[in-house]
């Protein structure tokens, strides 16, 4: 082989062995990111606050366990001062007592014994509940005859369950027992047991 053969032999291996060096140092191209578009601003609304209302104050005397002055939830009922006040005792006439009577602020009730007088400054006092009172009814009631605001005023008994027990009586002719209650829409078992002692069917 000539000389300029090899000379030029060698610089064509030369440029070969170039290229293949740069080709394998080449650094790989990495995987392209996909940037995610900023998160939407979100109005946050704050909850409406709910009205609360503060206690009233009730005095409540005689055949209790603990008589004194109580602070009581707003239409809290007479049966619920009573508890607070450690329940009745053995000698209070039940039959005076009015357990479902809507308390007011500044109430004062007095539980007597059989034959006592209560006194004229508690609310429970004779003359003190006129019958035009709608928070005062003669109890126990006759659900035959009884009014819509008379049914109201039972536990558990709001304006629709007293208008669904005056349209049953109209429309089947009159409850002939207490469990026929259970035959009107939304009355069960546990509001006729609450309401039990409160009403009867005068024959």
């Amino acid at each position: 082989m000539k000389p300029w053969q090899i000379l030029l032999t060698g610089v064509l291996f030369g440029l070969l062995a170039t290229g293949a060096i740069l080709l394998l140092a080449r650094p790989q191209q990495g995987q392209p990111i996909l940037l995610s578009p900023l998160p939407t601003a979100t109005t946050t609304t704050f909850p409406k606050p709910t009205a609360t209302f503060p206690p009233i104050q009730v005095l409540i005397k005689g055949q209790v366990a603990s008589p004194g002055v109580y602070f009581v939830a707003k239409e809290s009922r007479l049966a619920d001062l009573i508890n607070l006040a450690g329940g009745l005792t053995d000698k209070a006439d039940v039959s005076r007592v009015n357990d479902v009577f809507e308390l007011r602020d500044g109430d004062y009730f007095y539980i007597p014994s059989f034959g006592e007088i209560i006194p004229e400054t508690a609310r429970n006092a004779p003359g003190n509940n006129p019958l035009d009172d709608p928070n005062y009814f003669d109890y126990p009631l006759d659900i035959n005859t009884a009014s819509q605001e008379a049914l109201e005023s039972l536990p558990g008994i709001g304006p629709t369950k007293a208008a669904d027990i005056i349209t049953y009586r109209e429309e089947s002719g009159g409850f002939v027992s207490i469990d026929d209650l259970l035959n009107v829409p939304g009355i069960g078992k546990a509001t006729l047991d609450a309401i039990r002692d409160y009403i009867i069917i005068q024959q």
